[in-house]
Formats: C-alpha cells, structure tokens, sequence
C-alpha cells in the first residue's frame, strides 16, 4: 500500500514536469516576434499573408497570435481601437492597461473569458496574442497566461524589447 501511494504521488509530481516540456514556441518571420503556446493547442490556420497563426485546444479555447503594422508608431491608439472592436462583437472588457511598450485587456462574453496582450516592436509594428476560453476553465488559463505573457516579445537584438508587467487575473 505504501508503494503505491509513493507512486500516485511520484505521478503527480511528473505530470507539471510533463506539461512544462510540451509547451511550444511560434515564431513569426514576418513581423520578427515569437511566444509561447500551451500543452494542448494545436495549430489549426496561419494566416495567407504571414501575420499570424491560429491555435485550438480541445475544450473550446483558441489563441490568436500575430503581428500588425501600425501608422506612425500609433501603439496606445491602435489597442484602444482593438478594445473598441471587441466591445462591438459583444466584449465586457473589465480589465484594461496601456503602456507605451505593452498592453493587456481582458474581459467575459457570456460563458466565454479574453485576454489581449501586445508589445511593440523594433519597428513600430505590434505583436499580440488573444486567449479565448471557457469560464468554467478559468483557474487552470489563470495559470497558463502569465507564461504567455512573458513569452510575447520581440526576436533577439531588438533593444526595444517590452518592460514585462504581471498578468492581471481575467474575470
């Protein structure tokens, strides 16, 4: 009895080990960012003009990440604007910070959670990436964003590489 129990625990300790390798890293040419992509999302599109990817998990989440050209370094304007758009599609944004360098909003519609984050890049241009999921699955993206945070910068040499900022905890 006591080796099994010395078992189930040795499994539960090598299930996060486990999780954390599976963790993969999408890298754009395009717009020279990367970021990482949680256990369990697969990619399912990349977009015809090279500016993204789109990736889906099994219980309903999808993650957006791509890259955009903004006019005159317009950072602060262009995620007010994105923060416009997904109030139009029905967005309840109840959490939202903008800094010169990155920004995250996050919000509910109906059963469903978003978290937005961007940072700029050396060339004006943005990266984001867009979370989507399941409430009932909150605790365990809770977990997972402030890794993808982190992960969403610009390639190696850029010198204005993101302050990074801790995640605030959506809805």
């Amino acid at each position: 009895m006591k080796h099994a129990l010395l078992l189930i625990a040795g499994l539960f300790i090598a299930i996060p080990v486990l999780a954390a390798e599976s963790w993969t890293r999408y890298s754009n040419p395009r717009f020279d960012y990367s970021a990482d992509v949680p256990p369990g999302f697969t990619l399912t599109a990349e977009s015809d003009n090279g500016d993204g990817a789109t990736f889906d998990a099994k219980d309903g989440a999808r993650l957006l990440i791509y890259g955009a050209y903004v006019e005159d370094g317009a950072f602060a304007a262009d995620i007010r604007q994105r923060i416009i758009w997904d109030n139009q599609k029905g967005w309840q944004i109840t959490y939202e910070k903008v800094t010169p360098r990155w920004a995250s909003y996050s919000g509910a519609r109906g059963a469903d959670i978003l978290y937005s984050r961007a940072v700029a890049l050396c060339d004006g241009s943005i990266a984001y990436f867009q979370l989507t999921y399941p409430r009932q699955t909150l605790k365990a993206y809770n977990s997972l964003v402030g890794r993808m945070v982190k992960s969403l910068r610009p390639a190696a040499g850029c010198n204005q590489a993101p302050t990074s900022a801790p995640a605030a905890a959506p809805n």
